[in-house]
């Protein structure tokens, strides 16, 4: 059992370098402004006297929270700042965002999961003066590597910065302390096979294996686990997610995958409802005890934490081979600036907070259980020992120093995880695809977003 000293320990090294280690091979360039719109040099990096209302669209669930608390010691610091939260769930915000940001009611910052073509249309200014303003330029830059985009609006990892966050999310399993034991679980599973007994022993005591939200878009996370530990290796997924030239995903990794998990929705591992659970359904039934595993991200931790101290556990997803490595998904909580933002001066000053401010940073690890993002030498946030939020910051660190931290399938463009992903796995799911059409359907999918 580790101390809370050394959880802090863990939780400092993850802090300072969870930008410096986050896909290192994916450093980022410097930002070209010819590609999208841009503040006029030099951007004022206060945030004035006059009274503004500063207005924040976020993702409904922990978001809201978050933000809402990030926003009140905004307001504490600049007096004149009255931060407004607004929330739409993600299906809604990713498909509604770019009319949003062309109408007349913009917010100042907006939850930008997917870029696309927000950046090609405009809709998104470049950070990229700021950057060069507060001195993000100086941070070690991959953590920024997901949020640039090339001037095609597709390509990532290279061209302008167009969103940053407080912290990022990370992908895993939880799992049942007590309900673990019953099946004799005494440590994670070393492999895919492994997890699978485990499944097989819930299954014959009586117990719902897995817990998860087909509804919209949980089940898409043990997918893509699954597709990089059978292909040993998740440079095939980045370069997907990242839009690389000639990337595919439609391989025998992602077949296999499919397969592993139809059987697993056959054999009952997972709920028979599965496709009707959603993101707020599927904790509260795991938090009853209906079911021994739940994957998801660490932006469930606070919530488990609060309700159930020290009664669950998270660990990465297994590699196909022991020893193997363990990938997992992982994503900044970013936030972009609209271009018809009234506010973007503050907005940007808002950005640079919530990275840098000690309190905030407590915060994104309190109630969003996010590593936080920043600078290399920020302040060092801390978490109980034994908790959720202890865990998942734990299993960030492992990841890190293994570089075995992967974008999610689902930003790799704007429309796939809503229009393909969600339904195709459904599909998958309740037996009316196939493995091999659902990776050859993601794929014409994913070429069609991109317009090849």
């Amino acid at each position: 059992m580790r101390t809370l000293t050394q959880y802090r320990g863990i939780l400092r090294a993850a802090a300072g370098a969870a930008a410096a280690a986050l896909l290192l091979a994916a450093c980022a360039p410097g930002g070209n402004s010819e590609a999208g719109p841009a503040p006029s040099e030099p951007v004022s990096i206060g945030v004035g006297s006059e009274p503004v209302t500063l207005k924040l669209l976020v993702t409904s669930g922990v978001d809201v929270p978050l933000y809402t608390a990030l926003g009140k010691l905004f307001s504490a610091k600049y007096s004149n700042v009255t931060v407004k939260v607004e929330n739409q769930d993600y299906a809604t915000l990713t498909t509604t965002i770019a009319r949003t940001l062309a109408g007349n009611n913009v917010p100042d910052l907006v939850r930008v999961p997917q870029l696309g073509n927000l950046t090609k249309d405009h809709l998104l200014i470049s950070l990229d003066p700021y950057a060069k303003a507060y001195g993000w330029d100086k941070w070690p830059q991959s953590q920024f590597a997901s949020t640039r985009v090339a001037a095609d609006g597709r390509e990532r990892g290279t061209g302008p910065l167009y969103a940053a966050g407080a912290g990022f999310g990370l992908t895993g399993v939880y799992y049942s302390k007590a309900l673990a034991q019953r099946i004799g679980m005494t440590r994670p599973p070393a492999t895919v096979a492994e997890f699978e007994q485990l499944l097989a022993k819930a299954k014959d005591a009586g117990l719902q294996p897995i817990m998860i939200n087909g509804k919209d878009g949980g089940s898409v996370y043990p997918l893509q686990n699954l597709v990089m530990s059978y292909a040993g290796d998740a440079q095939a997924v980045q370069d997907w997610n990242y839009t690389k030239p000639g990337a595919s995903i439609d391989t025998e990794a992602t077949v296999k995958a499919a397969t592993t998990l139809q059987r697993w929705g056959e054999a009952g591992y997972l709920p028979a409802d599965v496709n009707d659970i959603d993101q707020t359904r599927a904790p509260a039934e795991f938090l009853k005890g209906n079911g021994v595993f739940f994957p998801s991200g660490n932006w469930q931790a606070p919530g488990l934490d609060k309700t159930g101290s020290g009664q669950f556990g998270f660990f990465l997803a297994p590699p196909d081979v022991a020893g193997g490595p363990s990938y997992a998904m992982t994503a900044a909580a970013n936030l972009g600036i609209p271009a018809r933002s009234p506010n973007a001066d503050v907005a940007a000053a808002f950005l640079d907070f919530v990275q840098t401010d000690q309190s905030a940073r407590q915060e994104t690890v309190t109630l969003g259980g996010l590593v936080p993002a920043g600078p290399s030498d920020a302040p060092v946030p801390a978490a109980p020992e034994g908790s959720a939020v202890a865990a998942t910051v734990s299993a960030f660190q492992e990841l890190l120093k293994n570089n075995e931290l992967v974008g999610f399938m689902a930003d790799a463009t704007a429309s796939i995880h809503v229009n393909s992903l969600v339904p195709q796995t459904q599909l998958l799911l309740a037996g009316k695809t196939t493995p091999e059409s659902f990776a050859a359907k993601v794929q014409s999918d994913y070429e069609r977003d991109l317009g090849r």
